[in-house]
């Protein structure tokens, strides 16, 4: 019963369909109506104090010079040995830090590919296995471009318990 009821609204709803669009073919001039427009930003307004506009960091690329280079050794190019670093690093890792920026956020990384694309720019790879941010890093002319997880190593296991000795029974 419940089936054909809903047979008889089904074909009830397709004849509408099908009367609709024959009348619509009718009036063609009105067809322009239907189709979507693009949108006006015209009247769009920028809020300078959106949450979204104050996370998103312009994507303007950085001078970056030899200075910011690491060696095949880990250090950075331009830090002399008697210099300490006196400024405020980073809170964190992100796209476009310059290879110094990164060894002096993570430390000396464990291995280090230097190497050039095939547009001849430099190639660097810094692999982390340990530490806070694990990854494989990648770098190209200077600013990181990639950071890829790694297998982090498992946690140390934790110590079981001693088994319980039997007690005695007091005859």
């Amino acid at each position: 019963m419940w089936y054909q009821q809903r047979c008889v609204t089904r074909r009830a709803a397709l004849t509408a369909a099908a009367i609709s669009l024959t009348l619509g073919a009718c009036s063609m001039e009105r067809l322009s109506e239907m189709v979507p427009r693009a949108p006006d930003f015209s009247n769009f307004e920028w809020n300078p104090y959106s949450k979204a506009t104050m996370a998103a960091a312009p994507l303007t690329r950085v001078k970056v010079t030899p200075a910011d280079y690491v060696n095949a050794d880990g250090s950075c190019a331009g830090a002399s040995s008697d210099s300490a670093t006196t400024e405020q690093a980073p809170s964190g890792v992100a796209l476009q830090m310059t290879e110094c920026a990164v060894v002096q956020m993570l430390g000396i990384p464990e291995k280090i590919d230097i190497s050039a694309n095939e547009r001849g720019d430099r190639s660097v790879t810094l692999l982390y296995s340990r530490g806070e941010r694990p990854g494989l890093y990648h770098f190209t002319a200077g600013q990181l471009t990639l950071i890829e997880r790694v297998e982090e190593p498992p946690p140390p296991p934790k110590p079981q318990k001693p088994a319980p000795k039997p007690r005695r029974s007091v005859t």
